[in-house]
């Protein structure tokens, strides 16, 4: 191997490999989990992150059944034929395809033209806990959100040590300056 080449971001390319992520989506916003898979997938996360390169990891997304969806969104898809626009609500669609909505939103999210079929291949979903790839991950990363529970979840005391909303009222102004009386 030449000098000058050991010294480029190609050799480096050929000494990495591509690490198996574990996301688990139970409670997470779909936005959010949609931008961290896209950028584990191109591999922005890595030094060695380049446009023209594919550095990307495998990312298995497990509990998508569980993801938290918003209501108004609308799924759209064209299927080629005259008339063949359909349309249905995100929170319909989760019901019955519980690992689409990630993925079609990480299809629209990823760059169109550079190497998109190849990364999508590196994304595997799963709508519950069970998945075929238990021996191949290598890391297990925490969501972008916090984990989002309902109010009859929380205790007692966790109600009454969380943060307070301060109070807005209007009050008497205080004067900046204390004046002395001039007569």
């Amino acid at each position: 191997m030449s000098h000058r080449f050991a010294n480029s971001r190609n050799a480096k390319l050929l000494t990495t490999s591509r690490q198996w992520i574990l996301l688990d989506a139970a409670g997470q916003q779909l936005e959010g989990l949609s931008q961290t898979v896209c950028r584990l997938l191109e591999g922005r996360h890595k030094p060695i992150y380049s446009q023209v390169m594919d550095v990307g990891d495998h990312v298995v997304v497990i509990n998508s059944r569980k993801m938290v969806i918003p209501e108004k969104k609308v799924i759209w898809w064209y299927s080629g034929y005259a008339q063949g626009h359909r349309h249905v609500y995100s929170k319909d669609f989760h019901i019955f395809r519980p690992t689409e909505c990630l993925r079609l939103q990480v299809e629209f999210k990823l760059p169109q033209k550079v190497a998109l079929q190849e990364r999508l291949a590196r994304l595997h979903l799963f709508p519950g806990d069970n998945y075929p790839y238990a021996a191949n991950i290598s890391k297990v990363m925490e969501g972008p959100d916090n984990v989002f529970k309902a109010l009859r979840e929380y205790s007692v005391e966790e109600r009454a040590n969380s943060a307070k909303a301060p109070d807005c009222r209007i009050k008497k102004a205080t004067p900046l300056y204390e004046w002395d009386d001039l007569d």
